[in-house]
């Protein structure tokens, strides 16, 4: 569709070329393309900027992760669908599964849900990060969430608790609506 886009604007100012001035060259051409794709990803970048602070502000995201790595330093590639921490203003969720076990929440691992408070975010203005805490207060623990969100969407959130150690997801934040997880059973 980006081609067919740039293709039609190209042939446009070509069109109107041939009616003012001589053929532009190839070289003209080209560099013509490279900054209409210049500004076409400056565009896109501020389009994501954009939603990336309105999920930010109203604190309503999810965090899908990709990788996880625990208290040890282990990394391990994780399925989103599965592996996710949500947040919907006033509630949230923290979830970890795996394909290859069944696990107390269905999905092979644990599912915690409940109220979200303290939530709090603020902005580096120099490299557009967003940095997010808040507490999810679940029947069984009071968890602690950091997470550090960047302006193209990518997004690491450390997860503690009463409990020795953390816990790190690595991945996408996306809205709750456009959200491919699946949520598990919670245990209470």
């Amino acid at each position: 569709m980006k081609k067919i886009i740039m293709f039609t604007t190209i042939c446009m100012i070509a069109i109107s070329s041939f009616a003012q001035e001589p053929e532009l060259s190839r070289r003209e051409m080209r560099k013509l393309e490279r900054e209409l794709r210049k500004q076409q990803k400056a565009e896109e970048a501020a389009r994501k900027s954009e939603i990336v602070h309105q999920m930010v502000h109203h604190g309503r995201f999810v965090l899908e992760a990709e990788r996880m790595r625990d208290k040890e330093g282990n990394t391990e590639i994780v399925s989103p669908t599965i592996n996710f921490v949500a947040a919907d203003s006033v509630s949230g969720i923290l979830q970890i599964g795996s394909y290859n076990y069944v696990g107390l929440n269905g999905v092979g691992g644990i599912t915690e849900e409940g109220p979200i408070s303290s939530y709090e975010y603020s902005l580096n203005k120099r490299n557009g990060n967003y940095y997010v805490t808040y507490q999810l207060r679940t029947t069984t623990d009071t968890y602690n969430i950091t997470m550090t969100v960047y302006p193209e969407g990518r997004a690491d959130a450390t997860v503690s608790s009463s409990w020795p150690g953390q816990l790190y997801y690595m991945g996408t934040l996306v809205s709750p609506s456009s959200s491919r997880v699946y949520k598990g059973t919670t245990r209470y």
